[in-house]
């Protein structure tokens, strides 16, 4: 029979608003709502929206998530980054610090070096861990290699690692969801003394099965970015192929929140978009969850990108972020659909 320990924090009450604060809101506005598509679903208790969150112009509403721009941890990232700058003319990174162009390409003007490694660079000079992390062992070199370090890895990030090294101590065969390409996935690789199973769909999961990759005894962690609800037969069906399995939820708080956050304004839009870096893991998540509720789900970097024709005809727009979009793209988006 198979065992499963869940040792993941519950999680926290998220803050999401009651459709009679919507209803509010735009009565307040003299716009109206549409019909629930799909199911219906209740909308939590919360005070985080009012009639300032939804806004009209253009014969046409904009309802905003809750949060948008920033999270704390690409904050973090971009201040160490910047702390760094204010100290040494010579700072580099490996990598993008966090999955923006508007942000990075900032950066790079204001000094910092994209490299293709480090081996070359000279002792003393400042290497700035991106937010995603870096493996152990590539850190330990660079430290040996005389490179004064700066981590901007994310605390969240850093936790999963922990997670990770703490299910490998106790035996466990380490299998991480998520992305094997991705920068994050790589890092909690990194950090293990063994070889961690990485699974990204349900079919990997099978041929591991098949091929006697997947052991008796799993432990599972997951990329924090991830849209957990886009995983969920992979969660569902890993414990009935191990006699024994511990899954941590390792993703992300703020990230959960936001999808819920977002997931419920889809349901209740014409258009739904989504506001990150195209090669924003955690935005892209975001706009494939959205569309499980709303097809008309679109995932933009930028007000430029956004064409006129896709919302002429909306009467209601929701809009959402992902974690490392700044919040001034995110607001030139919501004043375009407003003004025209």
């Amino acid at each position: 029979m198979p065992i499963m320990t869940t040792e993941a924090p519950r999680l926290s009450d998220t803050r999401i608003p009651t459709e009679v604060q919507l209803e509010k809101a735009a009565r307040l506005i003299g716009a109206e709502l549409p019909a629930p598509s799909g199911r219906s679903t209740s909308w939590e208790e919360s005070e985080m929206l009012d009639a300032g969150e939804a806004m009209t112009g253009a014969n046409r509403t904009v309802i905003m998530a809750q949060e948008v721009g920033f999270c704390f941890g690409v904050k973090r990232a971009i201040d160490l980054t910047r702390q760094a700058l204010a100290e040494s003319d010579n700072v580099f990174i490996v990598g993008d610090l966090i999955h923006n162009k508007h942000v990075t390409d900032k950066l790079a003007g204001e000094g910092l070096r994209k490299a293709e490694d480090f081996a070359t660079e000279q002792s003393g000079t400042t290497m700035v861990i991106r937010a995603h992390g870096m493996p152990k062992a590539r850190m330990q070199a660079a430290r040996e290699q005389g490179l004064k370090i700066v981590d901007a890895t994310c605390p969240i990030v850093l936790r999963t690692q922990e997670a990770a090294q703490s299910l490998e101590a106790r035996g466990y065969q380490v299998v991480i969801i998520g992305d094997r390409h991705h920068a994050e996935v790589i890092g909690i690789v990194g950090a293990l003394e063994t070889p961690a199973l990485v699974i990204g769909n349900v079919q990997e999961l099978r041929e591991a099965r098949a091929s006697y990759e997947l052991k008796r005894k799993v432990g599972v962690v997951f990329q924090t970015t991830l849209a957990l609800e886009l995983y969920r037969e992979i969660v569902t069906e890993l414990p009935l192929l191990c006699k024994e399995t511990n899954i941590i939820n390792t993703t992300c708080r703020p990230v959960q929140k936001r999808q819920e956050d977002a997931l419920e304004i889809a349901k209740r839009v014409d258009l739904m978009l989504i506001v990150g870096g195209k090669a924003s893991h955690n935005t892209q998540g975001l706009a494939a969850l959205c569309r499980t509720v709303n097809p008309n789900t679109l995932h933009v970097q930028n007000a430029e990108e956004l064409d006129y024709h896709t919302y002429k005809d909306c009467k209601v727009v929701g809009i959402a972020s992902g974690l490392s979009a700044p919040e001034e793209l995110v607001e030139a988006v919501r004043a375009k659909v407003l003004s025209n």
